[in-house]
């Protein structure tokens, strides 16, 4: 057995066989439909995938095929063909790899994203171009292998029977996630699938949660994901209302981009508990308009019937703007970001408040106010907010804090007196806490949400919650871990917003909690030294 370590994009485990699918483009293949014909060709199967995608309730899908439709037919690449030999396949194939090499060379994610999006849709010009189709015969459960993976490429294959993707060149964003996600698809990134060719007749292994791929998993490998399947099923069974009901809590979902409100398809959870709004922000390459705002948030009040905790806008530390010209700061992650960098571009920031004032979320809405460390800046965001609700005729929604600084944690009393609710944000709180960047691999050991210290500073605006009646709930990547949720709960926490598809998952843990373990109290758990004493505790 061999194995080999990328990205998980998609959660699951599974086995199947390799099928590689190779997409690169081969210039030597001489075309044999013009350019024009070719255009008009791909334009109809363009449209005959959205029909199809949308009759299969793949509406997201088909959303992106729609945009690439755009892409295909956009006036500037039209004026760039006609600067062109239309016959030379390179010089058009370069036509596309030129707008997308300007999009990968800026260090934003998303840009580079759309990179990927435009260089798939001149191969597939291409391809067109020269007649060549996907290989349609699949085996069942096969494992898809690409560099990366194209709608072509996707729309070509029977998703019934594939168990898996392991793509190289794939983000978050990039199609092939996107398919697996909403297909419930293990998928993996960022492997060199050149290293997979090396061998035949094998078996492929994938963990799409930790990004782990095995060839030919040996009896170990293959228990797991047979325990997985069973484990899953009972999970699902267990996923209820009358469960969630039981132990009194309250499961709301983290949305942070178009995808995942389109995606979103869990009947049990009617809440937001964190929605992230800087992609409405990033996703342009200008600033979005007041319509562009308005129109996100009506989508997103359609799709929740309850409460939603609208998170205003959190740029800075690991997440930039281009068009915002954010500052070059030594430490990003100690400066002005979140609701610092709201007040150094207050206009920005009143019109993101009117968008929401201004749609019918002004009906379910409440705003949350992120790295919000002293009172001064939150009764600063809750003026403004004010302010705009009255020149509006609007009364102002329930205001909060994401509470992700040990100074707003140590301080939940002060902050008790004068906000609606709070959330907590554990992954910059316990990067704070330990003074150690989350994004530095070498400093894992620092970012254990089971710290003591950690925990003590969760408790505290918990109890102060309870105490003073407010609100507190954990949007954190705490809230979606199975040991994290579990103790979370044993301190008295009840509003998880989690990763939907971790909602069986975390439901399994809290209900172990309710049923087996309410016997261990806060006090019990705080006076521990160390993570692993606390973890003990639960074992």
């Amino acid at each position: 057995m061999s194995s080999f370590k990328g990205t998980g994009a998609s959660p699951g485990l599974t086995i199947g066989k390799p099928y590689f699918i190779s997409n690169e483009v081969d210039f030597s293949i001489k075309p044999n439909r013009s350019l024009i014909e070719s255009i008009e060709s791909l334009n109809e199967r363009y449209d005959y995938l959205i029909e199809e995608l949308k009759n299969a309730n793949r509406d997201l899908e088909s959303e992106i095929i729609d945009s690439y439709k755009l892409i295909l037919n956009d006036p500037e690449i039209k004026k760039e063909f006609e600067k062109i030999n239309q016959e030379d396949i390179e010089a058009i194939y370069n036509v596309f790899a030129n707008s997308a090499n300007l999009l990968d060379a800026l260090e934003d994610e998303y840009f580079k994203q759309r990179a990927e999006d435009i260089f798939s849709i001149g191969k597939e010009l291409i391809y067109t171009m020269q007649s060549i189709e996907s290989d349609p015969d699949q085996e069942d459960n096969i494992i898809v292998i690409a560099k990366e993976l194209t709608p072509n490429d996707t729309s070509s294959l029977n998703l019934k029977k594939v168990s898996g993707f392991i793509v190289k060149d794939a983000g978050p964003t990039s199609h092939a996630v996107i398919v697996a996600k909403n297909l419930g698809i293990p998928c993996v990134i960022g492997i060199d699938i050149e290293s997979l060719k090396k061998e035949s007749d094998y078996t492929v292994a994938i963990n799409g949660l930790t990004g782990e791929v095995f060839l030919n998993p040996d009896e170990k490998i293959i228990n797991e994901v047979e325990k997985y399947k069973v484990t899953n099923e009972k999970l699902k069974k267990g996923y209820t209302k009358q469960n969630i009901d039981s132990s009194q809590i309250e499961l709301r979902a983290n949305i942070g981009s178009n995808e995942e409100i389109d995606q979103f398809s869990d009947d049990l959870i009617q809440s937001v508990g964190l929605f992230r709004s800087e992609f409405i922000y990033i996703d342009k390459l200008s600033k979005p308009s007041l319509e562009d705002q308005i129109k996100v948030n009506e989508k997103l009040s359609s799709k929740f019937t309850n409460e939603i905790v609208f998170r205003t806008l959190d740029i800075g530390g690991d997440k930039e703007v281009k068009y915002l010209h954010l500052p070059k700061e030594e430490n990003p992650f100690l400066g002005i970001r979140g609701i610092r960098h709201s007040f150094k571009e207050e206009d920005l920031f009143r019109e993101q408040i009117v968008s929401i004032l201004n749609s019918s979320l002004i009906n379910k809405v409440k705003i949350m106010f992120p790295m919000v460390s002293i009172l001064e800046d939150y009764l600063k965001a809750k003026d403004i907010v004010f302010e705009e609700a009255k020149k509006l005729g609007v009364k102002a929604p329930p205001l909060g804090i994401m509470v992700e600084t040990p100074a707003a944690a140590i301080n939940a009393r002060i902050f008790g007196g004068h906000v609606d609710f709070f959330s907590i944000g554990t992954n910059d709180l316990i990067q704070y806490t330990y003074a150690a960047d989350r994004g530095v691999a070498e400093l894992n050991k620092y970012q254990d949400p089971l710290n003591p210290a950690v925990l003590n500073l969760i408790n505290n605006v918990i109890q102060v919650g309870n105490e003073l009646n407010i609100e507190v709930s954990v949007c954190g990547d705490m809230a979606s871990d199975q040991e994290g949720a579990l103790i979370l709960y044993l301190l008295g926490l009840r509003i998880f917003s989690i990763a939907p598809s971790q909602a069986p998952l975390i439901l399994s843990s809290i209900l172990k909690a309710n049923n087996q373990l309410s016997h261990i109290s806060s006090e019990e758990i705080l006076s521990q030294i160390d993570s692993q004493n606390v973890r003990n505790l639960i074992v």
